[in-house]
């Protein structure tokens, strides 16, 4: 993907400096930038608050993230520009058994590249077992990457299975990445179960960093990760988090507990606005409350009558849409 923007006559170190200058100033891509919503995760991907649209080719990033995000998230979406019009990317992800998925991971590593290059990531104190949550925070203060890319970047960084999520003030995961045989914690889950990541919630010391042996990853299934050794620090008001299956760097003796994982009851809820008896999978990042299968949570009753188009990202009532669309009449 560097070779394909080199190609088409980029500069990934300007992308460093300032990605959105760069993208900008290019006749060949439009950078759209639109005021805050919640996409659905089709449009997310599961990893970023934006999109990409191919005719003509737009870069769609929500304003109301973090500039550090906002730069993430352009990059996500240059990747995703990238895979689609490049033949030797496309057949790579027509190869795998898994293409949406590997398609936005190889977006999420791309974004990370950039924003922290392999010197910036080398200068870091990474302890000879890999990083901790010390690490992560300590890039947090001296670059001006997100903490998704710095998430990506540490989870490469990972001996082993592992892996390094960002938690917000209740527990839930707004970015994760994963190494080896553990799969990362979904976007939108709840992991206040865990028991490292609810001491953390507990005592928010903003110089602490909380170490446990019980730390555990929870899963839609109900199933849990067996027991994994874990560390988290705050970078301000979200907790970075990093857990591996075995060899923590910061203990002199930590071998994998097999047999220990878990499985609890499925926690349901009723939808405030539809009345549906749903399975909780995921929450909403602004009010923490259950989605249902409709994207219904604590926040959406103003707008239960309208919707954002996919094609022009306006905000229209639904009336404006035809049945099932996610286009509006009028760019139809």
């Amino acid at each position: 993907m560097r070779a394909a923007w080199a190609a088409a006559g980029g500069s990934t170190e300007a992308l460093t400096l300032d990605a959105f200058d760069v993208l900008e100033r290019r006749d060949d891509l439009e950078v759209l930038r639109v005021p805050e919503f919640v996409p659905s995760d089709s449009q997310l991907g599961c990893s970023v608050a934006g999109g990409y649209r191919h005719s003509p080719p737009t870069l769609i990033v929500t304003e109301s993230m973090s500039r550090r995000r906002q730069q993430f998230t352009v990059l996500h979406e240059l990747g995703h520009h990238l895979q689609r019009t490049t033949v030797s990317l496309g057949k790579a992800v027509l190869r795998q058994q898994d293409r949406s998925g590997f398609e936005d991971a190889a977006c999420d590593v791309f974004a990370a590249n950039i924003l922290l290059p392999d010197d910036m990531v080398d200068e870091a104190s990474i302890p000879f077992g890999g990083p901790s949550a010390q690490t992560a925070v300590d890039l947090f203060g001296t670059s001006n990457a997100s903490r998704a890319a710095i998430s990506v970047r540490m989870a490469g960084r990972l001996r082993g299975a592992g892996a390094v999520a960002v938690v917000n003030d209740v527990g839930i995961v707004t970015f994760a990445a994963a190494r080896g045989s553990i799969y990362a914690p979904a976007r939108l889950s709840d992991q206040s179960e865990n028991p490292l990541i609810r001491a953390a919630l507990e005592d928010p010391d903003p110089n602490r960093v909380w170490s446990r042996d019980d730390a555990r990853i929870w899963y839609s299934s109900g199933h849990s990760t067996n027991e994994l050794y874990g560390q988290a620090a705050w970078a301000g008001d979200r907790l970075f988090v990093v857990m591996v299956e075995e060899s923590a760097p910061w203990r002199s003796y930590s071998p994998p507990r097999e047999n220990t994982a878990l499985r609890r009851t499925s926690r349901w809820a009723t939808c405030d606005i539809c009345g549906k008896n749903f399975e909780v999978h995921r929450h909403c990042l602004t009010c923490s409350k259950p989605k249902c299968p409709a994207d219904h949570c604590g926040c959406t009753a103003p707008t239960l009558f309208e919707k954002m188009c996919d094609s022009c990202t306006f905000v229209k009532h639904t009336s404006q849409f035809s049945d099932g669309s996610a286009v509006c009449k009028e760019c139809e």
